[in-house]
């Protein structure tokens, strides 16, 4: 089961900035979801549905051209009712 089928509907993708992006498709060879295609001479997010977020993609990037947002979550502690 991916991380996608754990009930998350909105689950982030990285984001490709095509001004980095040179091509190399080293983040293709890498990407274990299949969610990166070639369009032209950039790699695109093709299939965020299929992305696992596993970040690996973001890893061997040499011209840091590939970011995952992340959403940061307060959790407070419920007040007890004393």
């Amino acid at each position: 089961m991916s991380r996608r089928d754990e009930g998350r509907s909105e689950w982030p993708v990285p984001r490709i900035d095509p001004e980095r992006c040179d091509g190399c498709g080293l983040c293709l060879r890498v990407c274990p979801c299949g969610a990166l295609e070639r369009q032209g001479d950039k790699v695109v997010v093709a299939r965020p549905e299929a992305c696992d977020y596993s970040g690996l993609c973001e890893l061997v990037c040499p011209r840091q051209a590939i970011q995952r947002p992340f959403e940061i979550v307060s959790m407070e502690e419920p007040e007890s009712k004393a």
